[in-house]
Parts: structure tokens; C-alpha cells; sequence
């Protein structure tokens, strides 16, 4: 990675607090909480053997040959039916969806510098505006747009999304929520609340829904935000202002070296 100079000198943290340009309200009603579905995700995981759900999808035919319930394991496909470009990993079947999901949490792996897993927990970076591996950096600059989705440990209803940009920052132009049906609810679309060619910021993502969800998406407009746009942690916070941190990321890529691949994932 080229790094930009590490010549110690004086940081300024940029905290912009605004209003997103787009946000889609759901409704000003009591939350539509669904109790069901919140179980239904518990046993998706098979009560915690995976983590990071990356595909969710209704698949009602598939109850006479499943089940109610299937640990699928590990596959590998990338299509299914309608739809493709589906991530490899570990299939659980809960009629009538499909949960595909990256990991199990079995597998104990260090974090690696740069990796989707340093977006995880509270902000780490100590010098901002700096290459830092504590954070997430996509494979490459410039050459695609990117994606980062977070994974946290309980449902719970967003008012607020915290984005922690500590390198290049500026290129978040879309946030999404996931309803527990895997529903994805644009709740941002626009100019990202910190100015592009801020040392560092702290985006404050507005969020009016009335769901609960596990997981957050953020699009990035890598492209068109020269460098490395890194992100260190994003935070939801709840009606009572409580800050939940992210307990599992995945990328669209990363700068970080892969991982050795899993021997056991028929287990």
C-alpha cells in the first residue's frame, strides 16, 4: 500500500453531526418488532455456530425437501434460482428463507492490519488522518467502488448511525439497514456529512425505521474519493442513546492478506 507521510504533526478530528440528504421514514408508529423472526435468525446461526450473515433469501419450495429446519454447512454456490452473485459459505435453512452466512465462530483468527474485521468494536485508530492497519482499507484506492457490513450481536431499533472515517474520509454516499426478513432499507443516499479532504470525521447517519436489525451496509464511493478511504468502527445507536458496536464486518474486498482457508467447513 503507498502510504501518504507519517512525519508527525498536529491532527485535527473533524466531528460533523448532520442530517442525512435522504432518508427513507418508515413509519412514526409503535416499531413492528417480530418476535418470530428474531428467533428464526437465533436458529438460522444455529444457536451461534456462524456469524456474519451475508445472504438472506425466501425460498418457500424448498420446505418439503429441507424442512422446517437445516444446517446446510458449507457450499459453494453462487447462484441460486434468481438470483447470483451469492458469497460461498455456510447455508442454514429455516423455512421458508435461506441464511448463508461467512463464518463459524468456532475458527479463532487474529485480526489482521486492514482487515473488515478491524471496523469491529470502538474506535482504535490513535493518529487520524494516517494510514492506519487498526482500520479497514478496501484492496485497492481507486479502482472500484466498495462495500462494508457490519454485524452486530442483538436486534435492535437504530436511530443513528456512527461512521468513524479515519483516513481519506468523504466517500460514504449510501447506508442501508437489513430488516430480519434480510429486507435492505435504504436509509441514506447523498453527500457524505464529512467533507471530502477532512483529515478525519465522525459521519452522524440519521435513521428512522421502525425494525429491528443486526446489520448495517455502507457503500463507498471509492472511485470518486482519491486513496485509501479507511474506517475504523460504526456504531448504532438506540432510543436510549446506547452506542452497539459492530461484532462482525465483511467487505466487498480488503488491502489485509487473506486468511488460510478452513479445513473442517463440512463440520
Amino acid at each position: 500500500m503507498l502510504h501518504v507521510s507519517r512525519a508527525a504533526k498536529a491532527v485535527a478530528v473533524v466531528l460533523i453531526s448532520a442530517l442525512p440528504l435522504t432518508a427513507v421514514l418508515i413509519s412514526r408508529a409503535a416499531p413492528a418488532i417480530d418476535p418470530d423472526m428474531e428467533k428464526a435468525l437465533k436458529k438460522a446461526s444455529v444457536d451461534g455456530k456462524y456469524a456474519m450473515l451475508l445472504h438472506q433469501f425466501k425460498a418457500g419450495k424448498d420446505l418439503e425437501k429441507q424442512g422446517d429446519f437445516k444446517d446446510g454447512g458449507y457450499r459453494t454456490d453462487t447462484k441460486y434460482g434468481d438470483l447470483d452473485n451469492l458469497t460461498p459459505g455456510y447455508w442454514a435453512y429455516i423455512a421458508p428463507y435461506w441464511y448463508v452466512w461467512e463464518k463459524r465462530t468456532s475458527t479463532k483468527r487474529d485480526p489482521r492490519p486492514w482487515g473488515p474485521e478491524q471496523a469491529t468494536g470502538e474506535p482504535n485508530v490513535v493518529k487520524l488522518g494516517t494510514d492506519d492497519g487498526n482500520a479497514w482499507a478496501s484492496k485497492t484506492p481507486d479502482n472500484d467502488d466498495e462495500w462494508l457490513l457490519l454485524e452486530y450481536a442483538e436486534p435492535v431499533v437504530p436511530t443513528g448511525i456512527t461512521i468513524h472515517e479515519t483516513f481519506n474520509p468523504g466517500a460514504v454516499n449510501r447506508v442501508t439497514v437489513f430488516k430480519l426478513d434480510g429486507t435492505e432499507v435504504d436509509i441514506f443516499k447523498g453527500t457524505d456529512p464529512t467533507a471530502v479532504g477532512s483529515v478525519s470525521g465522525v459521519s452522524e447517519i440519521e435513521c428512522k425505521v421502525d425494525f429491528k436489525t443486526t446489520r448495517v451496509k455502507l457503500y463507498i464511493d471509492s472511485k470518486n474519493v482519491r486513496g485509501w478511504n479507511e474506517i475504523d468502527a460504526v456504531g448504532v445507536k438506540d432510543k436510549n442513546k446506547n452506542v452497539h458496536w459492530a461484532k462482525h464486518a465483511a467487505a466487498s474486498s480488503t488491502y489485509a492478506h487473506p486468511y488460510p482457508a478452513e479445513d473442517d467447513k463440512d463440520k
